[in-house]
């Protein structure tokens, strides 16, 4: 099967229902935890949830995608915040501000989620275990967004 046969919103809907069902696999450090993730979409104005990995890297969190062009990605860049279900205390949902990030920064996530992840995207534009060197020139290609936490005290001052 190739990917224009695949149904992907049937695959996601069942991802995301597998991920509701159980409890949600704690972070680790440097290793990717599947999340489900709501944005709001760009055009509809509704919440588009959507099944990924979470990868903790020193500290922060991180979502990793081998291409901009995906649904997700230009809905995240363009609502400019996110909820990631069940990620809080006592499995409450959290608020986050999706930064994209290049450079340094996001090779060094992305090699630290690629190797990983479980999957080779064949968008990828270099190897699952190519070296920060080689992934930083494609930065710019590539997503890598860090999760800042949203403060809803902030958002309440600027209206």
């Amino acid at each position: 099967m190739d990917a224009s046969t695949i149904d992907w919103r049937a695959l996601n809907a069942q991802a995301i229902n597998g991920l509701r069902k159980n409890a949600p696999d704690p972070y680790r450090e440097g290793r990717p935890v599947p999340r489900v993730i709501s944005v709001v979409g760009r055009r509809s104005g509704r919440p588009r949830p959507f099944p990924v990995n979470v990868t903790p890297v020193d500290g922060r969190l991180y979502l990793c995608s081998a291409t901009r062009r995906r649904d997700w990605v230009r809905n995240l860049l363009a609502a400019g915040r996110c909820t990631v279900e069940r990620d809080g205390p006592h499995g409450t949902d959290t608020d986050y501000v999706p930064v994209l990030v290049e450079g340094e920064e996001a090779a060094r996530v992305m090699a630290t989620y690629l190797p990983q992840a479980g999957y080779e995207d064949p968008q990828l534009p270099f190897a699952i275990d190519a070296p920060v060197e080689q992934i930083t020139p494609h930065t710019t290609a590539i997503a890598v967004f860090r999760l800042d936490p949203r403060h809803h005290e902030d958002e309440q001052n600027t209206r």
